[in-house]
């Protein structure tokens, strides 16, 4: 299974941290399938540079719909930063993603009136073996695959890995699971891309919130 697969099934939860997930979603996306396309020798990442350069070094389809679906408009941002694709509209491989993995009958895909798709389990084996991998890496007990050091990597980037990890994070709190995914995750210009992203709007949000706590209790 793909990356962006994988980070569908683990951005798709209901519970507390929904939310947060959803709001940086497409970027945890955007960035898995860059990493995807890296693995299969499509694009290279500039190993220098502050946002490093993406640049498209292979011509045709991957045969992935997931991947297919953003290569065209990644043609036209080929030599970009990385952090630019990352957050770009046109790199989104959402809605391949769903139809995909409903193709694969993990979900089930119903369409409104208005053509927009919602998918629903069908088939939870494939989440169940991602998250039980993941928590044997978490634990020490197995080296992680570079699929799951970009998986685990993005969710502390996307700041859901707490939540969205639940029982595959053992009994490490916050504090201990983030350094647990640096020890592992370390290195990834994906993860970076989206953690130079995701923090400083995590800081805004936290200091407007701080600032509104602070005026209530005037």
């Amino acid at each position: 299974m793909l990356i962006v697969e994988e980070m569908y099934l683990l951005l798709s939860q209901d519970n507390a941290t929904t939310e947060r997930a959803r709001r940086f979603r497409s970027y945890g996306l955007a960035a898995a399938a860059l990493a995807d396309l890296r693995e299969a020798g499509f694009i290279a990442i500039a190993a220098e540079g502050k946002d490093p350069k993406v640049t498209l070094v292979k011509a045709g389809m991957t045969g992935q719909p997931p991947l297919d679906a953003i290569l065209p408009a990644l043609d036209g941002l080929s030599g970009k930063g990385l952090s630019k694709l990352v957050s770009s509209s046109k790199l989104s491989p959402d809605a391949a993603t769903g139809q995909a993995l409903a193709n694969q009958g993990v979900f089930h895909e119903q369409t409104s009136l208005l053509g927009a798709s919602t998918f629903t389990t069908v088939n939870p084996a494939p989440e169940i073996a991602l998250r039980e991998r993941l928590g044997q890496v978490l634990s020490g007990h197995r080296e992680a695959t570079e699929a799951e050091r970009t998986e685990l990597g993005l969710l502390k980037a996307l700041n859901v890995a707490h939540g969205l990890l639940g029982p595959a994070r053992g009994d490490m709190d916050r504090s201990g699971l983030s350094r647990r995914i640096e020890s592992v995750a370390q290195g990834s210009p994906v993860v970076e891309a989206v953690q130079r992203i995701v923090d400083p709007i995590t800081a805004s949000t936290m200091t407007l919130a701080t600032a509104s706590g602070s005026a209530g209790a005037v």
